[in-house]
């Protein structure tokens, strides 16, 4: 199946899904990546502000005990309660600073908490005591405490702490503040990167529009392009064309159909083409009576059709079959080429070739009765110059003979007038007589005609002489090409597996020349053709073409290989006669069974045999037609494949083929071919 063009093709989901999915994929990835940076330099930032707080707590614990210390030392002095009034709400505030210092985020003064809350307290400790002895009335206790020291040394030792703190404090802040800076740049790098990353990203959706638009502009424009030259071509084509639907109805036709056919292009809109022409016969689906299998015609080249003018007439017309893909499924274009005044040609042709070939081989043939008078001595022993002249006159007398008959066989085989003789002989005594008829030949080319000695009999059906013909233009054509003292092998055998698997008569004829030039190997069975076009001794290049038809009406088939150590292998292979059953009633119906199968056919065998008639079982396609000419069957039995072609091909070459002794009934065994199960179908055969 041929791919539709870019411009054709639909657009692909999946791409689309996967770019509406990739682009906001894209978009959510790099802002998680932005809101993760962000969060990550927030924690920096907060790290660094509870850090400066810690150190702003801790200063301010150690004011407020000083101011503690402060309203002790006055009280003390004087006694006077009024020194005590910032007493209370400082230590409010010193375990105020302590919960705040203390939380468990602030990491940096961890290890020196337990030792600040242990001097806190003695601190306390030591100013609630002293405060409660003075208002005791023991001031000189009091006042000794204080001369003690004790007091001044958990000072000095909280401010050593709070100094520790502080410190340790502010590298760890200044650590954490590195750390915010580094995150930042690494954040606005991040957010210039995925600036970055956007615009390059629109611009590849932009350049992938943009893209997308021109290619879509050049479709439109190769299509718009391409649907004008098509439009010109189906326009000014001289042949007529048919675009046909899916179901076989005419879509479309050019001005040449119109004219050629009579129809208005609207009268044959959604109409069958069978209305023109029926090219389609049979049931079923159009494509497959078309023969459109897997996007590819079986034949797409049909010759010697009749078309139907709209007034009734008809046109001979060879068919030209196209297939093209469009969305809407497979359309058939058919192409009507009128070959009426090529018909009319070729029977001028026809006729002048048969009259001047007729004309000219009966006074031919006096010329040669008339030389071999002279040359029997009839008028008297001619002098040795003119016994000479006069066979070279009548050698090339009876070559233009033979040349006539061969145009005569070729105007008998175009115009389906060859006939053939249907009979049962042996293949031997074809090889005899046609070794018998080279040896002249053979002799004054000094070659040595070989011809194989054959115990058993070769039996086929046909027309003795036609055949002796082919084999006669075979070693006539071999002793022309083989060097002299060269040897011409001919040999004649029964094989069980020809080419198409079934038993085959083989008749094989050995040179030892040259062997066939490659760029004639195509062309060696046409008519007209030879090795080389300058050598006139070679005859007029009919009669391999003649040979091939004569085989091929007899079901059989020729070809060549090449011969080992040298030279060319000429084989020609026809059906065997079918076993002689001279045991069986005469005046019982003959029934022609033909099928491959072995149980199939023995099965009804029994059921031709229980109902009083004879049979004669053939496995081919070509053994029942070489049945068919070696005798009249009242009744065929054919399965509807079997190798070669079925029980339809058998029909349809039993109608066509007037040298075929067709049976007058023709049962075609029902049988599925492909998913259309076809019918048992009774054809009777004229």
């Amino acid at each position: 199946m041929k791919q539709a063009p870019a411009a054709m093709r639909r657009p692909s989901a999946r791409a689309f899904i996967a770019v509406t999915v990739a682009i906001p994929l894209a978009f959510g990835l790099l802002t998680l990546g932005l809101w993760h940076e962000f969060q990550r330099s927030e924690s920096l930032r907060r790290a660094a502000a509870d850090s400066f707080d810690r150190r702003i707590a801790a200063v301010a614990l150690l004011s407020e005990l000083k101011d503690a210390e402060t309203a002790q030392r006055g009280f003390i002095l004087t006694g006077d309660e009024t020194f005590l009034e910032p007493y209370a709400p400082s230590r409010r505030e010193i375990i105020d600073y302590l919960h705040r210092m203390d939380r468990p985020e602030q990491h940096g003064a961890a290890p020196w908490m337990h030792t600040l809350h242990i001097l806190v307290e003695s601190k306390f400790e030591e100013l609630d005591r002293t405060i409660a002895l003075v208002r005791a009335g023991r001031e000189d206790q009091a006042r000794a405490i204080v001369r003690e020291g004790a007091g001044k040394r958990v000072m000095d030792r909280l401010r050593d702490v709070v100094a520790t703190i502080v410190r340790d404090d502010r590298a760890v802040a200044d650590a954490a503040l590195q750390r915010f800076l580094a995150q930042r740049q690494r954040l606005a790098r991040g957010i210039l990167g995925s600036v970055v990353v956007l615009t390059l990203l629109s611009l590849a959706v932009l350049a992938m529009i943009w893209r997308a638009r021109v290619q879509r502009h050049a479709a439109l424009v190769r299509a718009v392009d391409a649907a004008e030259r098509n439009a010109t071509i189906f326009d000014a084509t001289i042949d007529a064309l048919l675009i046909l639907n899916p179901s076989g109805t005419v879509e479309m036709m050019n001005p040449a159909a119109t004219r050629m056919l009579g129809y208005e292009p609207g009268e044959l809109e959604r109409r069958d083409i069978a209305t023109v022409i029926d090219i389609a016969p049979g049931s079923g689906s159009f494509h497959s009576r078309v023969g459109l299998i897997d996007g590819r015609l079986r034949r797409p080249f049909l010759t010697d059709r009749i078309a139907h003018h709209r007034d009734g007439r008809g046109i001979a017309v060879d068919v030209a079959l196209g297939v093209m893909d469009l969305p809407r499924g497979r359309h058939v274009i058919v192409s009507l080429r009128d070959v009426s005044e090529r018909k009319r040609l070729e029977q001028v042709k026809d006729d002048l070739i048969s009259t001047v070939s007729h004309e000219l081989r009966t006074p031919l043939t006096s010329v040669i009765g008339s030389l071999g008078l002279l040359r029997a001595g009839t008028t008297g022993t001619l002098p040795p110059q003119a016994q000479r002249l006069v066979d070279i006159a009548e050698n090339n007398s009876r070559r233009l003979i033979r040349l006539i008959n061969d145009m005569l066989d070729i105007d008998r085989i175009e115009t389906e007038r060859l006939r053939l003789a249907s009979e049962r002989i042996d293949l031997r005594d074809v090889m005899q007589r046609a070794c018998i008829g080279s040896e002249g030949l053979a002799r004054e080319r000094h070659i040595r005609l070989n011809c194989a000695e054959v115990p058993a009999p070769v039996p086929v059906i046909g027309d003795a002489d036609r055949l002796l013909q082919v084999v006669t233009n075979l070693l006539s054509n071999a002793t022309r090409v083989s060097p002299e003292g060269a040897a011409v092998d001919i040999a004649v055998a029964l094989t069980p597996d020809g080419a198409d698997g079934g038993a085959r008569a083989i008749l094989t004829v050995e040179d030892r020349g040259p062997g066939i030039a490659p760029a004639f190997r195509e062309r060696i069975f046409g008519r007209f053709e030879r090795a080389d076009a300058r050598d006139t001794a070679t005859g007029a290049g009919l009669g391999l073409a003649i040979s091939r038809e004569i085989v091929r009406r007899h079901g059989g088939d020729i070809r060549f290989e090449d011969r080992d150590g040298g030279g060319t292998r000429f084989v020609v292979e026809l059906p065997p006669a079918p076993a002689d059953d001279g045991a069986a009633d005469p005046a019982a119906p003959r029934i022609l069974l033909c099928e491959a199968d072995d149980a199939a056919a023995a099965a009804l065998a029994q059921v031709i045999a229980v109902e009083g008639c004879v049979h004669d079982r053939v496995a081919t396609l070509a053994e029942a037609l070489a049945a068919m000419r070696g005798r009249r069957y009242d009744a065929a039995l054919v399965a509807l494949a079997l190798p070669g072609g079925g029980g339809i091909e058998l029909v349809r070459q039993a109608r066509a083929d007037t040298t075929l002794a067709a049976p007058a009934a023709i049962l075609v065994a029902p049988e599925a071919r492909g998913d259309e199960p076809l019918p048992a179908s009774l054809d009777v055969v004229d």
